[in-house]
């Protein structure tokens, strides 16, 4: 085991900064060197944008969830798991008022674009003379997609 005091942490941060960030892939310029928090030990440089993700949740992984340190690695691979992988074909109710509430924050070409692309006719969009006009054909879009379709009859895909 090596220290390596705060006047050299720069200096051994710019030798070791990645290309990209290894965890969020991008290239980042506001790199820092990330150690855990149970062990003081320098784990790598990453960008600072990553370094607050994983100290989030680690604070809330070890502090609500109670977890132990060693499995806090089978845990984000679950966590991954569970993201690319769970979905069913039910909106949520939430996700419904953010579909809507994102369609609403664009600008008039990018709602009329949007319209086209999930199969509204240029006179249904001309029809429309205002932004509730237009947030009518897409809540239309989104029952007709969540609402009037068929369900799987299983309730969680994995």
């Amino acid at each position: 085991m090596k220290y390596i005091p705060a006047n050299k942490l720069q200096a051994w941060r710019i030798s070791n900064e990645p290309k990209g960030c290894p965890i969020l892939g991008e290239s980042y310029k506001d790199f820092c060197v990330d150690h855990d928090h149970k062990t003081g030990m320098i784990r790598g440089v990453i960008c600072r944008e990553a370094n607050t993700l994983i100290g989030k949740i680690e604070n809330i992984y070890y502090s609500m969830c109670k977890g132990k340190r060693e499995d806090i690695g089978n845990v984000m691979i679950a966590i991954s798991n569970y993201l690319m992988h769970s979905k069913t074909d039910f909106l949520h109710p939430v996700g419904c008022k953010q579909l809507m509430s994102r369609f609403k924050r664009l600008k008039k070409g990018d709602q009329e674009f949007a319209l086209v692309q999930l199969g509204f006719s240029m006179n249904e969009i001309n029809a429309c003379t205002n932004l509730s006009q237009r947030v009518v054909l897409y809540s239309k879009f989104l029952k007709k997609e969540f609402y009037g379709r068929k369900r799987n009859k299983t309730k969680h895909k994995s």
